[in-house]
């Protein structure tokens, strides 16, 4: 099986290659143009394909994006993905669980509700 990290680990307000901002049409191709990708190789080598360790946020870098805006990108990144039939990754439980206080984070479990529900 191979694995694809093409938003690890996560969306970019100015890499180019990762961007999304107000999810306009060309930063939705740039998802779509990756899910493409993947699933043109695996036809082509016949090798199964998930894609891990992508986050709703840029939580390592700045983590400057507003739950709506995270929410937009959730959505769209695991519809694109359901809709593909590749199995995915979210990075990490730790965003959305508090293993501390053994508790869910309320802050951002409309970004959580996004991805799995």
């Amino acid at each position: 099986m191979a694995e694809w990290h093409f938003y690890a680990p996560d969306p970019s307000k100015r890499n180019e290659r990762k961007l999304w901002t107000s999810g306009t049409m060309q930063e939705r191709a740039l998802i779509d143009e990756k899910i493409k990708l993947a699933l043109d190789w695996q036809k082509q080598t016949n090798v199964p394909t998930w894609v891990g360790a992508w986050m709703p946020g840029n939580y390592n870098d700045g983590d400057d994006y507003t739950i709506e805006e995270q929410i937009q990108f959730a959505g769209y990144m695991t519809e694109q993905l359901t809709n593909a039939g590749i199995p995915f990754a979210v990075n990490s439980d730790t965003k959305f669980y508090s293993r501390e206080k053994n508790k869910w984070i309320t802050k951002i479990q409309p970004v959580f509700n996004a991805i799995y529900n």
